[in-house]
């Protein structure tokens, strides 16, 4: 989940967290875990000061351990740690790394063990986070898209796969189309030619074109294609 952390910012993918409930009874260390995330702004948890635009630090995490009663209560925390001040009035604080090492190890022998994980396993857990982009996106002509699958059909050019043939009515008489001229890369509105400079592709066969920039041309992923069959029949 995101978290605020408060203006702590010395906190990095793959550091370990411990979090710790105050506000109500029972009150000590309930969850624990992973960061997925380094700090970044967002906007702020308060929904007033986030309607004026205020935002916040948050960072992500990957829990591996939460509880509704508590893994460390605050009575154990203050008796065998009184150095390090357990109710702070802000959020994001560090625990000094003696204590952190035993209270995981101590954490490790309990029900409420877990699986630790590495920095680049860590990596692929952070997903979904909401960011916002901006596009540009070009205007494909609907009827160049029809002159060009009726004058070349609805098999691949590449490979020759018909969703018709292979999915029955589900499929029939799909197919992409292949812009032989980029036009991302024209920039411009330009007149198009849909049965010079179009082809009907398959889903697979299209990815494959644009894998490279420029894409590759039909005749050249066909050689590919061809290649890798005659290398497999052997």
């Amino acid at each position: 989940m995101r978290w605020s952390c408060g203006n702590t910012k010395r906190i990095d993918l793959g550091d370990s967290f411990f979090l710790i409930r105050l506000g109500i009874e029972p009150k000590g260390i309930i969850g624990c875990g992973c960061v997925t995330s380094p700090p970044y702004l967002f906007k702020h948890w308060d929904e007033e000061k986030a309607k004026e635009g205020k935002e916040t630090l948050r960072t992500d995490l990957l829990f591996k351990s939460l509880s509704d009663v508590p893994i460390f209560s605050i009575d154990y925390l203050e008796k065998n740690y009184p150095s390090y001040n357990w109710t702070p009035q802000s959020g994001g604080l560090s625990i000094p790394e003696e204590i952190a090492s035993e209270l995981f190890s101590l954490l490790q022998q309990s029900q409420f063990a877990f699986k630790s994980s590495k920095k680049e396993e860590i990596r692929n857990y952070s997903e979904g986070k909401i960011r916002e982009i901006t596009i540009k996106t070009y205007d494909r002509n609907p009827i160049a898209r029809q002159v060009c699958i009726e004058h070349h059909g609805y098999n691949c050019a590449v490979c020759g796969f018909n969703f018709g043939q292979v999915y029955g009515d589900f499929g029939k008489n799909y197919i992409e189309v292949h812009h032989l001229r980029q036009i991302a890369d024209i920039g411009e509105e330009y007149e198009i030619k849909p049965i010079e400079d179009l082809r009907p592709v398959c889903a697979n066969c299209h990815r494959m074109l644009h894998k490279e920039r420029p894409p590759l041309a039909i005749e050249e992923l066909k050689t590919k294609l061809v290649i890798n069959r005659i290398t497999d029949d052997k």
